[in-house]
């Protein structure tokens, strides 16, 4: 099996450990599954990895079923990023 090898900061090296562990991954399957994964099951539905249409970059498109994300909600997903 082929082996890839990248450099990351202390920091950065120290984040994606932890958010390993939290999901209860090793770093290589939580690697993995963030590198290759196009889709995430959802709780209605599935998610896909979508162009946007105004920039062209790669977004997470939820399914139409899901009620639209607050601003509360964002920021406390974001509460603890660097």
């Amino acid at each position: 099996m082929p082996t890839i090898t990248f450099k990351v900061t202390e920091r950065e090296a120290a984040r994606i450990r932890e958010l390993a562990r939290r999901e209860g991954m090793t770093l290589s399957e939580f690697l993995r599954r963030r590198a290759v994964a196009t889709a995430v099951a959802g709780p209605a539905g599935e998610y896909r990895i979508a162009a946007d249409p105004l920039t062209g970059l790669p977004v997470m498109e939820a399914p139409q079923a899901l009620a639209p994300v607050s601003s509360e909600q964002i920021r406390a997903l974001m509460g603890d990023f660097p």
